[in-house]
């Protein structure tokens, strides 16, 4: 029950810090740190992975689970690093100062975004056993049986509306540090929430589907 709360909450809070305009500055650093020390936890929870790392056999799948993790690992360090050097409320004392600090700010979107793209794949690959648990948490073992194929509907609506919301949210742009002019005004907190809920799911299901088809013996 605490791994589905912890995960959970860690995915409310990585919601709410993409989107700077909703929190403002002192509790968008403030729930970072809560996200951090929730990281923290999780992998705590997660060690015998850790452990098991470079044992047994290394199929296809397992090498590719490995990667996005790394590499989740990796832009997460990189997010807080540059958060910590332009922090304005907590850590005031370390952060840089200057013009020339623009690029810290670009850095710290970006990962972020790397970041977030990096859940929605991780959550895909352990959404077999991540669904499981939820099921048995939520009492709906049986219901959902009798309703798969729904189940399958709604995961490509999901994939779909991922789609869209990747490219009027300009991910790519954000990935890649580009600021464009003409973009609109802000989604309200509703929409914005639902695009990013969308994408972290379209993401997710692609990585489920993607990940079935490989095969599991050694490559």
């Amino acid at each position: 029950m605490k791994r589905n709360i912890l995960n959970i909450s860690m995915t409310v809070l990585f919601l709410l810090l993409m989107n700077y305009r909703f929190t403002g500055n002192i509790w968008h650093e403030i729930l970072g740190i809560v996200l951090l020390l929730a990281a923290f936890w999780h992998n705590g929870l997660n060690l015998r992975w850790y452990m098991m790392l470079f044992k047994g056999q290394q199929s296809i799948r397992r090498m590719f689970a490995t990667s996005v993790n790394l590499i989740f690992i990796v832009t997460l360090f990189i997010s807080i690093i540059s958060g910590v050097l332009i922090s304005q409320s907590l850590v005031p004392f370390i952060a840089l100062r200057g013009t020339n600090t623009l690029w810290l700010h670009e850095v710290h979107q970006s990962s972020s975004y790397i970041c977030f793209i990096f859940i929605g794949i991780h959550v895909g690959l352990c959404w077999k056993i991540l669904w499981i648990r939820l099921q048995a948490w939520l009492g709906v073992i049986h219901f959902y049986k009798k309703c798969s194929v729904l189940g399958d509907i709604l995961a490509a609506c999901v994939i779909l509306y991922g789609f869209y919301a990747s490219f009027s949210n300009h991910i790519g742009s954000m990935i890649l540090m580009e600021h464009g002019f003409g973009w609109g005004p802000p989604p309200s907190a509703v929409k914005f929430f639902l695009d990013f809920l969308a994408l972290l799911g379209c993401y997710a299901g692609l990585t489920y589907y993607a990940v079935s088809w490989l095969p599991k013996s050694k490559s």
